[in-house]
This record gives C-alpha cells, structure tokens and sequence, in this order.
C-alpha cells in the first residue's frame, strides 16, 4: 500500500483508526447489500457514534468515514440532529417521557436515529400534514426518503401543520412502528443511483392516528426554516472527505500501475483538498463570513468530490466500470452529494458556477 498523502487533521485513536479500517474494508458489500448494523456499534464502541466529539475531531471522523464510505457516514451522521433537538428540551408534556426513553442511548450510542425532514424545506402545499385531534395528532402524506430504516431504533419526524406555521417534531420507535401505527405503508428500499446501502424507504400515511405520547415539540416554521438555511450553506465535510478518500485511491491505484501521471495528479489534487479544507472550515468558523462566501464555497467543495472521484475513475480504465468497483462507488457518492441537503439557494449558485465554465 501506497504512503498516505494526506495526514490526519487531528490524531484519532486506535480504536477509532480500527473501526474505519473494518468500515472500508467492507464498503462495496455495504454499497450493495446495505450498511450493516455492527458498522453503528462498531463506531460506538469505538467511542465515535453518540455525543458529539470536540469540532475538530468530529470533522476528522467525518472526512474519514465518507472518505471510507458514504453509506455508513450518511447513517451515522444523521443521529445527530436527533440527539441534539432532544437535548435542547421539548415544548410538549410527552418530551420528558420521550427523553427519559431515548437520551441516554442516543449520548451513549446505544441507540441510532433516523431523521426526515427533508420534505419540510420544500416549496408548495405540506407534506405530510398533521391535524390535531382528540389524543393527539393525526398523519396524511408521503415521506419519499427514510434513510437507515432498517437498523434504527428511533426516527425524528417533521410535520407541517396545515397553514405550515408549525412543525410537530415526533420521536417515533422504528421496531414497533407498524404495531404503534395503522393506516401507513413502509415502502421498499429505493433502488437508488448511490446510497443504495442506507436502507432508504418511503412512509406513506393515511389519516394516521398518533398519540400526543410521540409529540416532543411545536415548533414555529419560520424559525426552524431560518435555522436550517444557515447549515444548508456551510462547506460539506463529508464531501471533503470523498475527495480525500479518492486522492489516497487515486496515488495506490498509480502506484500499483506505475502511472507517474496518476501519482502526479494525486499530489496536486492533495494540495488543492488542503488549500479548500482549511478555507472551508476558516469561513465556517468566522461569524463574519458572508453568506455568498459560504455557498459558494460549499459548491467549490463539492465540485471537488467529483474531479476527485473522476480521476480514480480516469485512472482505474475499464476496470472503473464494473459495478462493484470502489472507483465507480466513489463517483455515485461525489454526485449524490451535489443533492444532499440541497435548497434553492444551494442549486441555484452550482448551476450558475457550471453555466460560466
């Protein structure tokens, strides 16, 4: 095996190193035939799933897991939007229930969270909607992407109120959803472009009933929605992480080849993902950063993911093409990212930057 090129942020420890190595080593199985279970409690035991580490640490694990695979990381990194709404306290009289059921877990890594609540930064009517009534609220609608489903234990749920003043934030058990919850429908795992191993399924429901037990909070639209935008906007470490994954790739397939161009391309390639990381987290950290900047270099980081994973492909020939391939893996990741987490705003300005090259 090659030397890395690109050396760690921060120092991670062995157990963590360990897990990554297992994670990578099995990426194309997971791409395949969905990340396993044990991958979660593999970072958990490793200390790297449950409360968030220190910032820098926690943007080192998440370059590395991407890097290794972006299947895992998608599952592991949507936990924290659950873990930390539930910290910060619910409005509702079921939220200190809810909180004694799931916290400790959640911190802990005992317990793995699946958000959704994608559907809520979408323009036009309400999807789905909740109602209240007598006990508590009542569900109609589709959510088109339920990712991690089948390992999770608990989803966060969004839902807009019919005027879409309000979201209804709901804690809901994955392993007891069909026996708690009538008159909805868990769809089939979506055959997907990339991500295909995140155990992504659509959840349709149908005047479904659910206790006030499940309500955690009400919160006000506009605020999350202002919220929400600001992170929508920031430099993705995941996709720097792509982009560091395939460089490393890119100098051992050169090597093993004794493509000199390959081993070229990757040490440049390696001193643009240092020059853009230490820009993207130096913006991201300074309050005075100009929204513009932020979005437009969150584009640039992505842009990067996929020359990046272009030129393992590049440098793989035919190889590259067959299906199975951490080559052509790493291509569906990069541009998988292009529409994670994606608002107008962010759409808008990629599409603008590709129209002026």
């Amino acid at each position: 095996m090659s030397a890395r090129l690109i050396e760690p942020g921060v120092q991670l420890t062995l157990e963590i190193e360990s897990a990554l190595h297992v994670i990578a080593e099995s990426a194309e199985i997971s791409d395949q035939s969905g990340v396993p279970r044990s991958h979660i409690d593999l970072l958990s035991s490793a200390g790297a799933h449950g409360a968030p580490r220190a910032l820098a640490q926690q943007r080192e694990v998440t370059e590395r897991l991407a890097g290794a695979d972006a299947s895992t990381w998608f599952c592991w990194s949507q936990h924290q939007t659950p873990l930390r709404t539930m910290l910060a306290g619910g409005s509702e009289p079921a939220s200190e229930a809810l909180s004694k059921r799931w916290l400790s877990g959640l911190q802990g890594g005992e317990f793995l969270a699946a958000i959704a609540f994608a559907h809520v930064r979408r323009g036009g009517p309400p999807n789905p909607v909740a109602h209240q009534c007598e006990g508590g609220w009542e569900l109609t609608g589709t959510l088109d992407w339920v990712t991690s489903w089948d390992i999770a234990d608990v989803l966060m749920l969004l839902a807009s109120t019919e005027d879409k003043s309000e979201f209804v934030i709901f804690y809901l058990p994955v392993q007891e959803f069909t026996e708690a919850f009538d008159s909805c429908v868990v769809g089939d795992p979506l055959k997907l472009l990339a991500m295909s191993g995140t155990h992504s399924r659509p959840i349709t429901f149908d005047h479904t009933f659910m206790s006030s037990d499940y309500a955690f909070s009400v919160i006000d639209a506009n605020e999350w929605l202002v919220a929400d935008s600001v992170k929508t906007i920031l430099p993705n470490p995941a996709a720097l992480g792509v982009a560091r994954g395939a460089i490393e790739q890119l100098n051992e397939v050169a090597s093993k080849r004794k493509q000199e161009q390959g081993k070229i391309t990757a040490r440049k390639l390696a001193v643009e993902y240092q020059a853009l990381r230490e820009r993207a987290y130096a913006a991201t950290d300074d309050p005075k950063t100009l929204r513009s900047e932020l979005v437009s270099l969150r584009v640039q980081v992505l842009e990067f993911a996929v020359k990046s994973a272009v030129a393992v492909i590049t440098a793989s020939s035919g190889s590259a093409m067959l299906m199975g391939n951490a080559a052509e893996r790493r291509v569906r990741e990069a541009i998988f990212l292009q529409i994670q987490a994606q608002t107008q705003e962010t759409r808008n300005a990629a599409l603008a930057r590709l129209a002026t090259e």
